[in-house]
């Protein structure tokens, strides 16, 4: 296993970056990146999630779900439920072309509760949903009793839909109060 200072300079030669370029697509100091790739300042786990995602490729629209839950609570209340789920397609559809370490700094850091339940389950069900498809175990904060949708959350909102969202809706998101149809996952 790579320490740490190893692994940010493998990241960033491997993304084609400068320390100049990455420190700034990371928000800090080509100084402070340069110590922390000599082993001279040891990043917490929050700093090298961040200038490891950093390093992703630039089509992907969300690089944590961090920045995603924020954004759907503000859609779900600004415009409802189908615009607030298709930014939950936009991660799926970034992941169809991402990589299984990509997903880990995706779904790696905890997000702030936003206030909208539904906005909080649907991200812990998502980090849940996809760690399961790349084979690996969910990360803890997605265990969260906290995070559940109360009341629950229908994705579409037509009361037609909740018999078929409660019988197809993937466990990861249905133990969190938010039910969606199986289509509503697919990508094409």
């Amino acid at each position: 296993m790579l320490d740490p200072s190893s692994q940010l300079r493998l990241l960033r030669t491997r993304a084609g970056f400068s320390q100049r370029e990455l420190a700034k697509r990371a928000g800090t100091s080509s100084a402070t990146l340069s110590r922390y790739e000599s082993g001279g300042l040891a990043p917490n786990t929050a700093t090298l999630n961040r200038l490891s995602r950093a390093c992703l490729p630039t089509q992907r629209r969300w690089p944590s779900l961090t920045a995603l839950a924020p954004a759907i609570a503000r859609a779900r209340a600004r415009h409802g439920s189908a615009s607030a789920w298709r930014l939950v397609g936009e991660v799926l559809d970034d992941e169809s072309h991402g990589t299984g370490a990509e997903t880990k700094l995706v779904v790696a850091d905890p997000p702030a509760y936003t206030g909208d339940s539904a906005a909080d389950a649907a991200v812990a069900g998502l980090a849940e949903y996809l760690s399961l498809r790349r084979g690996f175990q969910a990360p803890g904060w997605a265990a969260d009793p906290a995070r559940v949708a109360r009341p629950w959350w229908f994705v579409a909102d037509a009361p037609a839909w909740i018999p078929t969202s409660l019988r197809e809706s993937p466990r990861s998101f249905a133990t969190r109060g938010v039910f969606v149809t199986a289509t509503a996952l697919e990508r094409i």
